[in-house]
Formats: C-alpha cells, sequence, structure tokens
C-alpha cells in the first residue's frame, strides 16, 4: 500500500512539472522557468494536491470516518478554491500584472490538481471496500 501511494505521489509531481513546462512553452514565456507568471499557482496546487492525499490516506485510517471522506473532500475543494482565489486575486482582479496573460491559463492547473485528486480519492474509497 505504502509504495502504491509513493507511486501515485510521484506521478502527480511528474504530472504537475510536464504540465507546467508543456504550457509556459505553449504561452511563449521566454522568462526563466520560476519567474513565470504561472510558476506560484502551480506550486500551490501541487502542494495541495500533496496535502490532500496525505490527510486523506492519514484520515481513511479511522473506521468512524469511511463514510464521510467525500464530504470531507467536498469541503477540502471549497476551502482549495477560495485560496486559490485570495491568494492569486491580483492575477484575476488588478489590471497591474507585469505580463498580459489569459485568465484562462489559470485553470489548467487548477483541472490537473482536480483529476490528480478525484483519482487518488477513488483509488483510495476502492481499497476500503
Amino acid at each position: 500500500m505504502r509504495g502504491r501511494g509513493l507511486l501515485q505521489v510521484a506521478i502527480f509531481i511528474l504530472s504537475f512539472i510536464l504540465t507546467y513546462l508543456l504550457h509556459v512553452y505553449l504561452i511563449g514565456c521566454n522568462s526563466l522557468i520560476k519567474n513565470c507568471i504561472l510558476f506560484n499557482p502551480y506550486i500551490f496546487l501541487l502542494s495541495f494536491v500533496l496535502l490532500v492525499v496525505a490527510v486523506f490516506e492519514i484520515l481513511s485510517q479511522i473506521k468512524k470516518l469511511k463514510d464521510q471522506l467525500g464530504f470531507i473532500y467536498l469541503s477540502t475543494l471549497v476551502l482549495k478554491l477560495v485560496l486559490f482565489v485570495i491568494l492569486f486575486q491580483s492575477y484575476f482582479f488588478d489590471d497591474l500584472t507585469e505580463i498580459e496573460i489569459n485568465k484562462g491559463h489559470f485553470l489548467v492547473p487548477v483541472f490537473l490538481g482536480l483529476a490528480c485528486e478525484v483519482y487518488f480519492l477513488s483509488q483510495l474509497l476502492k481499497r476500503m471496500e
């Protein structure tokens, strides 16, 4: 079980890195990779996905919470979106960003993180049956 979890975490990290590099290349961000405007949102969402994976791996060990994991996940999803908008509100609501970028580009890491979380939780719930 532990080896499978580590493999999933490695796949999530690799998918975020590859998607980020492809995304930066496609939008033509010519600055250093770390200085691209999308770097911080990708890092935040990857960190949040890894946190969700760790927390739900721990919560799955508690028998009383087995039936509540889906509801707990919905609350973490709302928390993630609220934190994302709060932390990156200048990208969405200010016109002062150095680089003009379509705000839709921020949805790519959001949906990637969502896909990783849902895949992990579906595998976790199958294991718990």
